[in-house]
């Protein structure tokens, strides 16, 4: 058999695994994934699976990364298509932030394997999953860093004092000391607070029964934000 061949059989069997994990999470939740019942479902015995994934660890971690991996792409891809359009920034960051919800709603299993519920015995290891994770982030982070260079939105008073630990933190994860790349990451974790809240009470199913319309809220939401930030700016009044 040609290794080309092999590869190509390789990659299918491992999409299957995955798919198959998936699916038994969305039926038991993360403390149903098991390796043998993988095995069972796919009619392989759990040593064949050691072939592609080790360990269950291992898996978790391939399914951790995929889902960051394909949230990330469906911000970023969201965001560039408003730039190529021709919309302002904080257009742009309303085209992701909808990104980010819709596909939390289209994919909430892996929505909520990584956001969600922490899986026993498992830890996942920082050095593969936080640049993942990191990816997600990072379109709405260089959105925000530009709309404020360019003053196009602006730090909400209520947003400026930023607890002195806060601010340190802040200056250790960005590498620096710039109050512009510092002001953009504490606007962005003060918008996903909101935003990822609303997401989260909308899957769990919090959230439908007292709002209804869940988009328009969201939208509304979103909107709001922007607004204690700038955007639109008010209508000069010349009385």
């Amino acid at each position: 058999m040609s290794r080309p061949r092999n590869i190509a059989i390789n990659a299918a069997t491992t999409a299957q695994i995955k798919a198959a994990a998936r699916q038994l999470m969305a039926q038991h939740g993360t403390a149903g994934l098991s390796l043998r019942a993988i095995a069972r479902q796919l009619d392989l015995s759990p040593a064949a699976l050691y072939h592609y994934f080790p360990s269950l660890n291992e898996l978790i971690t391939a399914l951790i990364v995929d889902a960051f991996n394909g949230h990330a792409q469906a911000v970023r891809s969201a965001r560039d298509a408003a730039a190529a359009q021709g919309h302002d920034l904080p257009t742009q960051l309303i085209a992701a932030a909808l990104a980010y919800r819709a596909w939390a709603c289209a994919n909430p299993t892996d929505f909520q394997l990584v956001y969600g519920n922490p899986i026993p015995s498992y830890t996942a290891p920082a050095h593969v999953t936080t640049p993942a994770a990191q990816a997600v982030g990072a379109p709405f982070l260089e959105t925000i860093t530009a709309a404020l260079a360019q003053g196009v939105l602006h730090v909400p008073a209520s947003h400026t004092a930023v607890p002195a630990g806060v601010q340190q933190h802040y200056r250790a994860y960005l590498a620096s000391d710039d109050p512009l790349q510092i002001a953009a990451l504490h606007l962005l974790n003060s918008a996903w607070v909101l935003l990822h809240g609303m997401v989260v009470l909308e899957l769990y199913q919090h959230l439908p029964p007292v709002v209804g319309d869940l988009e328009s809220f969201y939208q509304h939401q979103l909107r709001a934000f922007l607004r204690q930030a700038g955007y639109p700016p008010p209508t000069p009044s010349y009385t």
